[in-house]
């Protein structure tokens, strides 16, 4: 992203809960470095967060992931700044993975009219993540960026969580393949 941009919004892609309803590592990182980016450019833009109800329980991710954006927020910044970020988020409490998240985010897009978004992820999962996100803005004409989260992977190898590096780089290497047979079977 080219560093005199002004994002319209950020949108942070949703993350599992954890066993007792709030964001683990993933989602808190995720969000943390979103608000980060937020307050950087002048806490104008929308933060939009995405993700539907977990493990079927009536609370959803995108939820969960704003209440741990406040609260984190209040913390660092104080009630104003919370108060400021509470009037630009926009939950998108629908979909079950990255592909409805691109599908149900682009018409928030299109009727708030924003040019330019960035997509918050970590390092493994933006790449997927910017594809399928690329594939249903790219028509509409809107800038779409990258803000991949800094020090995942690193993060959980120092912390020695070797079973949780390798359980994250097989599910990301089945979604890419899941998405490239689908674009085999149907986007031709």
């Amino acid at each position: 992203m080219p560093e005199h941009r002004t994002l319209d919004a950020l949108i942070v892609l949703g993350a599992r809960l954890n066993a007792q309803g709030r964001p683990g590592r993933i989602g808190r990182m995720r969000l943390e470095h979103a608000i980060a980016v937020w307050q950087e450019q002048g806490g104008e833009a929308y933060v939009i967060i995405t993700g539907g109800p977990t493990h079927g329980t009536h609370l959803t991710e995108a939820r969960a992931m704003a209440d741990y954006a406040l609260a984190w927020t209040e913390d660092n910044w104080g009630a104003e700044m919370r108060d400021r970020l509470a009037g630009r988020l926009i939950l998108e409490e629908e979909s079950k993975n990255t592909l409805a998240s691109a599908r149900h985010t682009l018409p928030v897009v299109q009727d708030l009219n924003l040019a330019s978004v960035a997509l918050v992820s970590d390092g493994l999962h933006i790449r997927r993540a910017r594809y399928l996100f690329r594939r249903h803005f790219h028509p509409h004409q809107i800038d779409l960026y990258s803000l991949p989260v800094p020090g995942v992977l690193r993060t959980y190898w120092q912390n020695r969580r070797y079973l949780w590096l390798t359980k994250m780089a097989l599910r990301e290497g089945a979604a890419w393949l899941k998405v490239l047979g689908r674009r085999a079977l149907f986007w031709r």
